[in-house]
């Protein structure tokens, strides 16, 4: 498998995956598992091992997106933070079965939800990830945090700093920065830099998050992957399609960049 096959990864759920698999081993897909909440609290890891290795044997790779709905890492609520690491806890108990490259969540911070008070978030966030990233190095894995709601790239800066892991950086997804950045491109690029671990890969119009392939909605992609070889290592990258004609549009539309 070339380097680049190795690096290009397919988001899909865990209860898809494991219905579709002799499909996905025959596409020779690499994919980013989403465990949602529900999935984690059912889930059978005897099953992720079988699937772990069903994988291992084609020689392809894992990913894991971890549940993100109602969650707050960096929650003022102490009660509300401890159950996002309860959940985050139990995405790495999967994470020992399937051993992910990267693993995906994210960092919750909004500048409306916490009105504009970087201090409030980072410090309670610090109370979260340094075990959470502690728990991925051992895995011999990394934590990828994913931009949402961030209009600028200092909070995620100020939290990879803090941290100082080399289990710990940032997924940066190009669909959210169209619609919710207010700085460009290349702010967010020379602002995280060499700590870009992963890369979400989708188009949209800027007004919803479509998770279009490239080249259907505005998004200048010559410019986003000009900036990926100026500035991020070796990065994971992951497609978002959602559906199958989707996934097909996706992966031709994203090889003349890889």
């Amino acid at each position: 498998m070339s380097n680049t096959k190795k690096r290009l990864h397919v988001h899909i759920p865990y209860r898809m995956l494991v219905e579709e698999l002799p499909k996905v081993l025959d596409m020779g897909l690499n994919p980013e598992v989403f465990l949602d909440a529900e999935t984690l609290d059912n889930i059978d890891l005897k099953e992720v091992r079988e699937v772990s290795s069903a994988l291992s044997d084609r020689g392809l790779f894992t990913t894991i997106h971890g549940p993100f709905m109602e969650l707050s890492p960096g929650a003022p609520d102490g009660r509300v933070r401890m159950a996002t690491v309860d959940r985050f806890n139990q995405t790495l108990d999967v994470a020992e079965r399937l051993r992910p490259r990267a693993i995906v969540l994210h960092g919750g911070f909004d500048d409306r939800h916490f009105d504009g008070d970087v201090d409030v978030w980072l410090n309670e966030s610090l109370k979260t990830w340094p075990e959470i990233a502690a728990r991925a190095e051992r895995l011999d894995t990394v934590i990828a945090v994913e931009n949402i709601f961030e209009e600028e790239p200092t909070p995620l800066r100020r939290l990879i700093d803090s941290i100082a892991s080399s289990a710990f950086g940032v997924c940066i997804d190009v669909g959210h920065l169209k619609l919710f950045s207010k700085v460009s491109l290349e702010e967010w690029f020379k602002t995280i830099n060499n700590d870009i671990k992963e890369l979400h890969i989708h188009d949209n119009h800027g007004t919803t998050d479509e998770h279009l392939a490239i080249g259907e909605g505005d998004i200048d992609f010559d410019l986003f992957f000009s900036l990926v070889t100026a500035h991020a290592e070796d990065p994971i990258y992951t497609i978002e399609p959602h559906g199958e004609e989707a996934l097909k549009r996706a992966l031709k539309a994203v090889q003349r960049y890889l």
